[in-house]
């Protein structure tokens, strides 16, 4: 039994308030109308999985698509886990990290730990140690290369990443801190919201992202703060100066600017938390996480979250999100059909045991903590669909952070209000049946050896390809125009050729000519493991005729024959769309 679904709505259904408050309820049918087509095809995207590079990643058949089956009338299962980063635990903690030559022959203590996911920087041994450095010119520290089966403590190191202003904050939940003179904390902002919601509105109207970045962060934030712009002299522009998207004739959105960067917030100056900006913390990559771990493993190889993690090769390891979500979302689908419950989203749920967290003098801190976007209680299940919210004790209190107990400890870092917290996200279950069955199970994932497609994994204007966009939204195709784009993929030969290579569109009239093949190019955050990705400029017609609507596409080696079958060669969906004329 399935119950008829048609469209996807947005995270916590907050789209509609939205508009409403800015005064801009005209703009709200385009806005959903392309948020359904985004999930969507990231949705389409998750279930093909990688044929192209990877042996037994695909199909995840046992993943649904709401659109085509209806939803599921089995039950829902909500997942939860701790937004503080278990990977600074697991790197710079566990006793095993004494063996990192970094760390002068003994782990961080916890305090240390919660200290370096509050600034990105900890000392040891008189050595300034950061997580993330734009200059350059400070020392990043390193974590193994080797995870699987186990961590090689003895094995080569590398720059921990994912990188960026707030890259550690990796469960799904980023924060901002703002202190008083004194440098005590008095106030915490958290989100769970993804960026592709405002990258979403951006495209329709930049005014509706300032709106919120008014209301919700500051009221000095201005227009052009939100401006993407180019880090360095590239082809498409000069440092300093905005990106402009081709597609749109505006300015591309910058996910980090100022006022979404990093962990503090100087009100009036810079700071806050409006979305998540660490890498994985897409949700693209949710959905792809969550049909990926669909596939049944072997028993030896999937009897935990880490060996599940190593034999599928979803996500990252040690996080405390990817391998539990991967786990259970395994284990419901051992005998059920699951899907990503509406509205897709992760969110943030209620701090735990309220009464056991004091003032000074006992007084009831929980007047402090303000839901600001989404709500509580509306979620399957009864659990919460918070995707932003604030931690504040005004100064009329006569009090701060610092001086609030939990369960008779007083708070010192972020990371003592986060261990009180759950982010969660909710899968809708439907039985099987003889028109849609159970998948048969499949060894782990490994790499091909032959046979090998390149996998497109990132399609965006060039622009925004020298402009360094994470962006994970589909590119804009419009009817009657052409355009100059970068299209990033996993496996492609590298002696490729402009002459040789070959990109393909599932609807005619789109037409593709590579100007350039690039051997090495960076692939969109949270979409590959970062390696073994190239890229190829091309110039992409759409003719006048090309009706609305997503697109598909791939790219065939110099090698392949011509005009292969969808199941010689798949297409990949999710990456492109035609706008309305």
């Amino acid at each position: 039994m399935s119950t008829p679904f048609t469209k996807f709505t947005s995270p916590a259904h907050q789209a509609p308030k939205d508009y409403k408050k800015l005064g801009m309820e005209n703009e709200l049918p385009q806005f959903e109308n392309d948020w359904n087509a985004y999930v969507a095809g990231w949705t389409e995207s998750s279930i093909i999985g990688n044929p192209w590079t990877d042996l037994n990643d695909a199909p995840r058949s046992e993943y649904y698509n709401p659109l085509v089956e209806g939803f599921g009338e089995a039950g829902d299962a909500v997942i939860t886990w701790t937004p503080f980063p278990n990977r600074l635990i697991t790197f710079f903690n566990s006793p095993d990290a004494a063996n990192n030559p970094q760390l002068g022959g003994k782990p961080l203590t916890m305090n240390d730990v919660m200290s370096l996911a509050d600034t990105g920087k900890i000392s040891v041994d008189g050595k300034d140690l950061y997580l993330y450095d734009p200059s350059g010119t400070q020392t990043i520290l390193q974590i193994p290369v080797t995870l699987c089966p186990q961590i090689d403590w003895e094995g080569k190191y590398q720059d921990f990443s994912p990188s960026g202003p707030r890259g550690w904050l990796d469960e799904y939940c980023e924060w901002s801190i703002t202190y008083d003179g004194s440098g005590a904390m008095r106030s915490v902002m958290f989100t769970c919201e993804n960026p592709a919601y405002y990258l979403a509105m951006w495209r329709i109207d930049p005014k509706a992202v300032l709106g919120l970045y008014q209301t919700y962060i500051d009221p000095a934030v201005k227009l052009e703060d939100l401006y993407l712009r180019y880090t360095a002299d590239v082809p498409t522009g000069k440092k300093g100066d905005p990106v402009m998207d081709p597609t749109t004739g505006r300015p591309a959105y910058d996910v980090t600017n100022k006022w979404n960067n990093g962990t503090v917030r100087v009100p009036g100056q810079s700071g806050g938390a409006m979305h998540l900006t660490s890498g994985p913390n897409t949700l693209s990559a949710e959905v792809y996480l969550a049909a990926a771990a669909t596939i049944q493993r072997p028993d030896a190889s999937s009897r935990n979250a880490q060996s599940l993690i190593c034999c599928a090769k979803y996500g990252q390891n040690f996080r405390n999100s990817d391998p539990h979500i991967g786990f259970v979302a395994n284990r419901t689908a051992g005998d059920s059909l699951i899907s990503l419950t509406d509205p897709v989203g992760l969110y943030i749920q209620q701090p735990q045991n309220f009464a056991n967290w004091k003032g000074p003098n006992g007084e009831d801190v929980s007047q402090y903590w303000h839901i600001t976007r989404g709500t509580a209680g509306t979620g399957p299940n009864g659990s919460d669909q918070i995707l932003h919210a604030i931690f504040e004790i005004p100064e009329s209190a006569g009090f701060t952070i610092n001086d609030v107990t939990i369960n008779d400890e007083k708070i010192a870092h972020v990371g003592d209000i986060a261990n009180q917290m759950h982010i969660a996200l909710s899968v809708t279950e439907m039985a099987p049946s003889p028109e849609h069955p159970l998948q048969a199970p499949m060894k782990c994932v490994t790499s091909k050896t032959s046979g090998i497609q390149p996998w497109p994994v990132q399609f965006i204007p060039q622009e925004l390809f020298y402009g360094l966009s994470p962006t994970d939204l589909p590119a804009l195709l419009k009817p009657g125009t052409t355009h100059s784009f970068t299209l990033i993929v996993q496996g492609a030969d590298v002696n490729t050729t402009p002459e040789t290579a070959r990109i393909e569109f599932s609807v005619e009239g789109i037409t593709a000519k590579v100007t350039e093949f690039l051997p090495e190019a960076t692939p969109i955050p949270g979409k590959t493991d970062g390696g073994g990705t190239q890229g190829f400029q091309v110039d992409v017609s759409v003719a006048p005729s090309v009706p609305a609507g997503p697109v598909q596409m791939r790219v065939l080696n110099p090698a392949e024959p011509a005009n292969p079958s969808d199941q010689e060669h798949p297409w990949e969906s999710g990456l492109a769309i035609v706008a309305n004329s």
